[in-house]
């Protein structure tokens, strides 16, 4: 292999290997984002989403007791629109984040529960106006046991959201750990080929020369200024730029003899 194409090689292989470090870093970190984004779009969105809605289904339960108790109290029935208005929004937040994910069919399902609770603290809204001991009773008769339906659904759905945003925390995590490791085991062999071809690159530089590049310099120079002895390459050395230049020196001196002699 010629002189030029080893140090070519040296100095392209490290920079191979510290480019491709380079990139599975930028990879992983871009993958690492992309999964973050979707662990908070989506199944830490759904549990936050039902946790929510199971908030605001507790303040429409408290405004329609407060509206039993008080049907003359118009501040209630604000409070319950208020936190009726709040549960929808809630609710179509929460099913767009559940879009294509697991826990679409789970949150599909609430709006039934929801649409029966709904109707029925309208209709004791409306009757504690005229009859409050009607709607008491069509409170703890009907509307009570639907939230109740509505509550234990979005308990349940809240902590299968949970776990699964847990496990898709984790899971993120492990994919970032993993792409890090690898990246660094990338720049660690960047660094030993560095090292190692930087070795090789300097034992071909000195097999080359046949020694120091400043003992080949101090040669040329004590060659170039008449000293036909000064060059002594290395007992070892069988070939290089020291050993031919102890050739030509040798030759030099031959041929002053011959032009002496005649």
């Amino acid at each position: 292999m010629r002189f030029r194409t080893s140090l070519l090689l040296c100095a392209a292989i490290p920079a191979f290997v510290f480019v491709l470090a380079i990139s599975v870093s930028l990879w992983g970190a871009s993958r690492t984002q992309n999964d973050f984004s979707r662990y908070i779009n989506g199944d830490q969105a759904v549990a936050s989403g039902l946790s929510e809605l199971y908030a605001q289904g507790l303040q429409t339960g408290q405004a329609l007791r407060n509206i039993v108790l008080d049907p003359g109290n118009s501040k209630a029935y604000d409070n319950l629109k208020t936190a009726h208005d709040a549960f929808e929004k809630a609710y179509s937040e929460t099913m767009q984040s559940a879009k294509g994910g697991l826990f679409e069919q789970p949150v599909t399902e609430l709006a039934a529960l929801r649409a029966t609770q709904a109707k029925l603290q309208d209709e004791v809204s409306a009757l504690a106006r005229t009859d409050s001991a009607a709607a008491i009773a069509l409170l703890n008769a009907k509307e009570t046991p639907a939230w109740r339906a509505l509550r234990a659904s979005l308990l349940t759905n809240i902590d299968g959201a949970r776990k699964a945003a847990g496990i898709a925390h984790a899971d993120t995590e492990q994919r970032a750990d993993r792409v890090e490791a690898i990246a660094a085991v990338l720049a660690l062999m960047a660094i030993a080929v560095s090292a190692a071809l930087s070795w090789v690159m300097i034992r071909t530089l000195h097999h080359e020369l046949g020694a120091d590049p400043a003992e080949v310099r101090t040669a040329l120079r004590e060659v170039a200024a008449g000293n036909l002895v000064a060059v002594s390459a290395s007992n070892h050395q069988t070939r290089g730029l020291m050993v031919e230049l102890e050739h030509m020196q040798s030759s030099l001196r031959l041929l002053v003899v011959q032009v002496r002699d005649a």
